[in-house]
């Protein structure tokens, strides 16, 4: 476990293969990057996965109020890992948008 950006732990786990040091500071750059979107992301786990002919992420975000998970395959783990940050972004902006919502129609009613 790594102290990454404001606190934010990243755990990382690999099945079946050992990661190599440089695949582990490309998750963790990439990571970090996501506190822009949420700056209360305290715990990242990650999961490695490599299958016959690709490779799966599993990420689980956790933050004070939220929890996203998300799971992409690809042929590349560099590659699936944004595909699966891109999908974090993604769900935490509709979070994000949902919230900053429900308080204007719970106002109207």
């Amino acid at each position: 476990m790594n102290d990454a950006g404001d606190n934010m732990k990243i755990e990382i786990t690999a099945r079946h293969f050992a990661p190599s040091i440089e695949l582990k500071c490309f998750i963790e750059d990439k990571l970090i990057k996501l506190l822009k979107y949420d700056s209360n992301i305290d715990f990242v786990k990650v999961v490695l996965l490599k299958e016959s002919r690709a490779e799966k992420v599993e990420l689980i975000l956790t933050s004070k109020q939220n929890r996203y998970i998300t799971k992409c395959y690809s042929s590349v783990f560099e590659k699936t890992i944004i595909k699966a940050i891109n999908n974090m972004k993604i769900q935490i902006r509709k979070k994000l948008i949902h919230k900053t919502k429900n308080p204007i129609k719970s106002e109207l009613m």
